[in-house]
């Protein structure tokens, strides 16, 4: 007997007012010294043995990916975002695959509203919806160029989002709803008892696209995708809330922690992390976030190369320090 889950809002509403929500974004793309495990001949030293019957048992990129969404599933991570990268897997495929391993995280999916129909977009969404009780939020990417089959010219790229966000939000009822865009037709449109009863995905959309005010309007979360300090974090809070007073803002942020300066060193030394990475012990990379979430942050999205041993190491030192720290506040 399958049992309905219960449901779970994007935003944990338990969670103390202060609390700082953390994502970690996956990154789908095979490392380099690692094919994606297709189903194929060839040896490789990690794959497992043969089985019984001499068929050959392999480990998929997907079972990597699904390592790491358990993972932060089990040490306390909010959600998952899903970007687009030029050598991953697809999102939607991607999202599909982890809303079944996972039963509390919310994953935000990479759109790109040139790869096909809107209402096609929002009628995977109504599924996804149905199947991960309303899990799954949208983050709306830029144009692709013509190498991914996109003609649309940066300069029309918010015009278009615009465009599918409004034919979003007018489809997902009963209908008729009608659009006749630049980009975007629909007559007597409407997905009805497909999403009745379900939440439309939640939007997210980055800062460096430069979202205006007719976006912004749309938008659940806005994401900054470039190093921000503490005094310019507080300033863009503020001007973005003017737009929309119920926007959350997230961060886009690479992690380097270790125990100990010393390890953070001799890792530093090592990686060469860039000027928007959180760099430091479980202690000051704390603190940071403390600081970031007074200034205004709602979302920090973390990322970090070795993705199954620092997602273990921000959800086991730091995550847990973040909720200590709001509780007792």
């Amino acid at each position: 007997m399958v049992h309905a889950l219960p449901r779970l809002d994007f935003i944990d509403r338990r969670k103390p007012s202060m609390a700082l929500s953390v994502y970690w974004n996956l990154s789908t793309t095979a490392a380099p010294d690692r094919r994606r495990a297709e189903w194929g001949e060839g040896e490789r030293a990690w794959v497992p043995a043969r089985d019984a019957g001499s068929r050959r048992l392999q480990i998929n990129h997907y079972d990597y990916l699904t390592q790491v969404a358990r993972a932060a599933e089990l040490t306390g991570f909010d959600g998952l975002v899903i970007p687009d990268e030029p050598e991953g897997e697809e999102p939607w495929i991607v999202t599909g695959t982890l809303l079944r391993e996972t039963r509390r995280l919310r994953l935000v999916t990479a759109i790109a509203p040139g790869s096909a129909s809107g209402v096609y977009h929002a009628k995977m969404a109504s599924s996804v919806q149905r199947f991960s009780n309303d899990r799954q939020a949208w983050l709306i990417d830029g144009p692709r160029g013509l190498a991914a089959g996109d003609p649309v010219a940066p300069q029309d790229s918010a015009a278009r989002t615009g465009e599918l966000l409004t034919l979003a939000e007018g489809i997902w009822g009963d209908g008729p709803f009608d659009q006749e865009g630049q980009h975007f037709i629909v007559e007597k449109g409407g997905l009805g008892g497909l999403v009745r009863g379900r939440r439309r995905p939640p939007v997210w959309l980055r800062q460096s696209e430069g979202p205006g005010a007719d976006l912004l309007v749309h938008a659940g979360v806005l994401l900054l995708d470039a190093a921000v300090s503490i005094d310019a974090l507080a300033d863009l809070v503020g001007d973005a809330r003017r737009a929309n007073p119920s926007l959350r803002i997230a961060a886009s942020l690479p992690l380097l922690t270790r125990a100990d300066e010393r390890d953070v060193a001799v890792e530093a030394a090592y990686l060469d992390p860039g000027p928007s990475t959180l760099v430091g012990t479980y202690e000051a990379v704390t603190a940071k976030l403390r600081d970031l979430a007074a200034a205004g942050l709602d979302i920090a999205v973390l990322s970090a190369a070795d993705q199954i041993r620092e997602v273990h190491i921000a959800g086991e030192q730091i995550i847990g320090r973040l909720r200590a720290a709001a509780v007792a506040a």
